[in-house]
């Protein structure tokens, strides 16, 4: 337990490894350019105060995990989602519940796709099942926002903190002062401002048909007001998914705000409680 790294698929990620070591493992699959600082402190307390391993990661090409130049060495979702595998094979997780945002959640429909007997359960938060003609495309407002190139600290920390604002639905107001703090948390840590995350995720190929062969307990969440993955992504992901269980969040944008946080708690851990591999009282 604790925090270090792992060498997996060619790359070095960081991990940390909270919780009960002989709890039921939760993996947190963090979405793009984005690191394990987002995570919640509140979702981590009450995962590991009901008794689970909560392990969080750096992706590649992000935080502190090994940084790449795309145009020398590509990489796909499908590579992420191996790496995340690889993450579990180091830390003998023989079997896990995914929890994942946005790019998160689409790497943990890959794993329960291409490896579906390391899935416990699904959590999908805020996510797509791919870039797919049938579905609605992202605001080229946010992709803009998303796409401004910057070369100083500075320049990356007001970019983050436009981008979060231009995510964040009508629903609650957007409170700049945590999201520049969380910025700057995540720039001393050591971040990547050429990530090449939104390349892999807009150049995968749509998952949508292929996810009937999900069978686990999936949780889907998703804001009505998403401008990157816009309401009908969660609708289709509801559909495609046998037994799933759909949550709209009202007036919410591309985002976990944090009024809604024990609302998801409750939700998270209700999913691994219809899982038919955990025991009662867990």
């Amino acid at each position: 337990m604790g925090e270090g790294y792992v060498e997996t698929n060619g790359i070095r990620l960081w991990h940390e490894d909270l919780g009960d070591p002989d709890g039921d493992a939760i993996v947190l699959v963090m979405g793009a350019t984005a690191s394990v600082v987002s995570w919640p402190a509140e979702l981590l307390d009450a995962l590991t105060g009901a008794g689970r391993r909560v392990v969080r990661f750096d992706n590649r090409d992000i935080g502190l995990s090994t940084h790449i130049d795309y145009e020398t060495d590509p990489y796909t979702l499908d590579d992420m989602a191996a790496d995340t595998v690889g993450l579990l094979d180091a830390l003998g997780i023989d079997r896990a519940h995914l929890v994942g945002a946005s790019m998160g959640g689409m790497i943990c429909q890959l794993i329960a796709l291409r490896h579906p007997d390391r899935v416990r359960s699904l959590a999908l938060l805020i996510t797509s099942p791919g870039p797919d003609e049938r579905l609605s495309p992202p605001s080229d407002d946010v992709v803009a926002v998303a796409m401004r190139p910057v070369t100083t600290d500075a320049e990356l920390e007001q970019r983050t903190v436009d981008l979060w604002r231009a995510l964040t639905g009508r629903r609650f107001p957007f409170d700049e002062a945590p999201h520049r703090e969380l910025a700057k948390v995540d720039s001393a840590r050591g971040t990547n401002p050429n990530s090449a995350h939104g390349i892999a995720v807009f150049t995968a190929p749509s998952r949508l048909d292929a996810l009937a062969a999900v069978d686990v307990p999936t949780l889907i969440v998703h804001g009505t007001e998403d401008p990157i993955f816009p309401y009908d992504h969660g609708e289709a992901l509801a559909g495609a998914i046998p037994g799933s269980t759909f949550v709209t969040w009202p007036g919410v944008g591309h985002e976990i705000p944090a009024p809604l946080g024990a609302d998801l708690i409750e939700r998270l851990h209700a999913n691994i409680r219809v899982n038919p591999n955990i025991q009662p009282g867990t």
